[in-house]
């Protein structure tokens, strides 16, 4: 099993842990499981992350919310997925990660912000 299809899984387990608790108990289940999936990945950024995770959740659904964290995810696992941001989602994510660039890894920063690049977010 690749990386980002246990990440899936571990988000679908937790989403079923929640139950049909309210969207604050969903959403802060959802902040610690990854918070914990990122470790190395710097708070500051995790948090810029989780925060445009959130208004996407309000703005437009569980659903879409839900693949743009797993597309955030499989780009953390330099593993993109191809998911369909647009471009003030991708220039949110480069802000996100410019956030942490002096603590990033050098290779992660490079493949995040290549593909940023690609998508003309840059």
């Amino acid at each position: 099993m690749q990386e980002i299809d246990r990440f899936r899984k571990s988000l679908d387990s937790t989403l079923k842990r929640s139950g049909p608790s309210g969207d604050a108990r969903r959403l802060e289940d959802l902040r610690r499981f990854f918070y914990g999936e990122f470790r190395s990945i710097p708070q500051e950024a995790l948090e810029a992350l989780f925060a445009s995770f959130e208004q996407t959740w309000k703005a437009q659904g569980q659903e879409r919310a839900l693949a743009w964290l797993g597309g955030v995810a499989s780009l953390l696992l330099q593993d993109f997925d191809g998911t369909d941001y647009s471009r003030e989602e991708w220039a949110d994510i480069k802000e996100s990660i410019l956030l942490a660039q002096g603590e990033l890894d050098l290779d992660l920063l490079t493949y995040i912000l290549g593909l940023v690049l690609d998508h003309k977010a840059l």
